[in-house]
């Protein structure tokens, strides 16, 4: 696990916010099970929440730095961690039952840098996936 101090040393107003996307049921999730009278179930082991993290105002050394973090923790197979005082000061709903920072993983392709129109500041989305264990 990799901690992305990157954006955990982002002053506040960088943090634009991040959205609670919705959640999918991942197929190595589920467990079909049939009962005694022969009906067929699943039993949800994890669901796989999204949320789309934005920053803003970033210079192009942060967001390099940024990227480039996340390519490390990509190459290394890792997962990564943002504060969750950060988060949730920003939008993040803590929906584990486990008490700890939040871990995430992502795909290189969901990081989203643009630039601001007229300036040399540039804007950042990420969609990151929480699994959350339900048993």
């Amino acid at each position: 696990m990799q901690i992305l101090t990157t954006i955990n040393n982002l002053e506040p107003y960088k943090i634009k916010g991040i959205k609670y996307e919705g959640y999918e049921k991942d197929s190595d999730g589920s467990i079909l099970n049939t009962s005694e009278s022969g009906k067929e179930y699943n039993i949800i082991r994890w669901l796989k929440h999204k949320y789309a993290l934005s920053l803003q105002w970033l210079t192009y050394d942060e967001i390099e730095s940024i990227i480039k973090q996340f390519q490390t923790a990509k190459i290394n197979e890792e997962k990564v961690t943002i504060t969750k005082s950060k988060l949730t000061s920003k939008g993040y709903f803590d929906l584990k039952t486990t008490a700890g920072e939040p871990v995430f993983s992502f795909e290189l392709t969901d990081l989203k840098p643009s630039q601001k129109t007229g300036t040399s500041f540039y804007d950042l989305s990420i969609t990151l996936i929480e699994r959350v264990d339900l048993a």
